[in-house]
């Protein structure tokens, strides 16, 4: 009896013993199995954001479909470092097989343009948006704010080149120019990555020749571009161009371009601290944007001036030349060879004359970008190119087409209290010597009529800052500016008296 209850006993235990083991092991799976799909889920994530953090680039930017898929994700308070634009990443050509005709297409509904001031002129302020736009814009200190018509967009190439912070681009676009400039704009961000990633683009147009999206000339217009050589984009261009009928020609040369207007929507576009406006064929030296990034981060924190504005000059380039100049030593050896001078030097003079540039071309370059000196003597009818905080003056809208449009802001600048210094290194190139034959009669006009506005101007100046320190007031009645005639192409004789009153005017010393 006892020797069959130990033996009963002895299964009873290594039945036991085989549950134990058996639920231990059911335990282990459903662990194993619980953790495994969470793994996996993990593992994909980690991927995941992997894939969206990859800056898209040479041909692989042609599918993308949202600014999400080549953006890098941004942690709070982290120091964005936005990404250099390598000239090897701008594509030569659209990849065949997917042809811009099949992307979706840039569209504005013109029942939706905001009138100006004097509403002669309708805008569409941030027709498109460059894809790192909002990365770059909170980022940098700077933004680069252009102007210019459809017909020299294509100068956006070369500008952009040596640019790889936001550049904010206002383009006027009148009637038919409005379906070129939204073709060529999707052609350039097809080809060129730098435009497709910092640029945005805004389009405005005049009420009596609103833009036009649609054409019949415009038919199969797109697969056509689409196909184009991206090297090749003054041609693509001028091939859009020729949509453009007899008529619209016989208006559109001497259509009052609303310089002022333009400006300011570029500028309005600029969304970071400081801002530098000028127009979209004067070139920037390779690396001078970054240095600017550096000088501006140091007067931040060395006296952070409100009203100083920090003066870039500006030099023609003789066309004879293989290429620009890209420092200040070179520059100093082309002016030395006559194949560079002072922006406007033959053609009008005072337009730098405060700047006093054979001063600053005496200072040796150096390593970094930093104050030469400041302007002692504010002349009239100066206007630099210069950076400056966002908040600067407004160019005044009332001056259309050509005359009084940069001047009159840096005039107003000096009433309101601006200081102007010099950059040592920093200049911008111009293409091209120019000179008075090239300035056709209709464009001497306008200059007269902007010369007739600018007493009216002048006064509300004064009154507006309380402040007169150019005496201007008492200058007017002298300047005569409403009587005025401007010379155009060879002829010299319609240069009066009053002309010669207004270059020679003496400047006054700024206190």
């Amino acid at each position: 009896m006892l020797r069959l209850f130990i033996k009963s006993r002895g299964r009873y235990l290594e039945l036991a013993l085989l549950v134990i083991l058996l639920n231990l092991f059911i335990s282990f799976a459903v662990v194993w199995y619980s953790n495994t799909p969470s793994e996996i889920s993990r593992t994909s994530v980690q991927d995941s954001r992997l894939l969206l953090s990859v800056d898209i680039s040479g041909e692989t930017a042609q599918a993308s479909e949202s600014p999400v898929s080549n953006t890098v994700p941004i942690r709070d308070n982290e120091v964005i470092k936005p990404k250099q634009i390598n000239p090897s990443e701008v594509k030569s050509e659209v990849p065949k097989d997917v042809p811009m005709s099949s992307k979706e297409k840039i569209k504005i509904d013109t029942r939706l343009g905001v009138f100006d001031k004097f509403r002669k002129f309708q805008s569409h302020m941030f027709s498109v948006v460059g894809e790192a736009w909002s990365v770059l814009s909170s980022s940098r200190a700077l933004c680069l704010g252009a102007q210019t018509s459809v017909d020299r967009l294509y100068e956006l190439v070369e500008l952009v080149k040596n640019w790889s912070g936001p550049m904010s681009i206002a383009v006027f676009v009148p009637d038919i120019e409005l379906a070129v400039g939204l073709r060529y704009i999707q052609y350039l961000r097809s080809c060129n990555l730098a435009i497709e990633r910092q640029v945005s683009f805004h389009l405005i147009y005049p009420v009596e020749h609103q833009g036009t999206t649609n054409h019949p000339d415009l038919q199969g217009l797109d697969e056509v571009v689409g196909n184009m050589d991206c090297k090749q984009p003054k041609q693509v261009l001028k091939f859009l161009l020729n949509v453009r009928s007899k008529e619209m020609l016989a208006w559109r040369e001497s259509y009052p371009y609303p310089q002022n207007l333009l400006r300011n929507l570029a500028k309005n576009g600029c969304q970071t601290n400081y801002t530098y406006i000028p127009d979209i064929d004067m070139v920037p030296t390779p690396g001078m944007d970054i240095q600017l990034e550096t000088f501006l981060e140091k007067q931040e924190k060395k006296n952070n001036c409100s009203k100083c504005a920090y003066v870039i000059p500006t030099y023609e380039i003789s066309i004879n030349s293989t290429h620009l100049p890209s420092n200040k030593t070179e520059l100093l050896q082309f002016v030395k060879d006559k194949q560079a001078r002072q922006f406007h030097q033959a053609l009008y003079s005072i337009n730098q004359k405060s700047s006093n540039l054979k001063k600053w071309e005496k200072i040796p370059e150096t390593e970094e970008i930093d104050i030469a000196y400041k302007v002692e003597k504010y002349i009239f009818k100066y206007e630099p190119l210069y950076i400056a905080r966002g908040d600067t003056p407004a160019f005044d809208e009332r001056f259309i087409g050509f005359g009084m449009t940069r001047n009159t802001q840096v005039y107003e600048m000096y009433v309101a209290g601006y200081s102007f210094y010099l950059l040592n290194n920093a200049f911008t190139n111009h293409w091209g010597f120019q000179s008075l034959k090239t300035r056709p009669q209709w464009r001497a006009r306008q200059q007269e009529q902007n010369n007739a506005r600018f007493d009216e101007f002048a006064k509300e100046v004064s009154a507006h800052y309380n402040a007169d320190p150019y005496k201007m007031l008492d200058q007017l009645k002298k300047m005569n500016l409403k009587h005025v005639k401007v010379a155009y192409g060879t002829s010299k004789k319609n240069i009066t008296t009053a002309v010669k009153k207004v270059l020679d005017e003496p400047s006054i010393k700024v206190p």
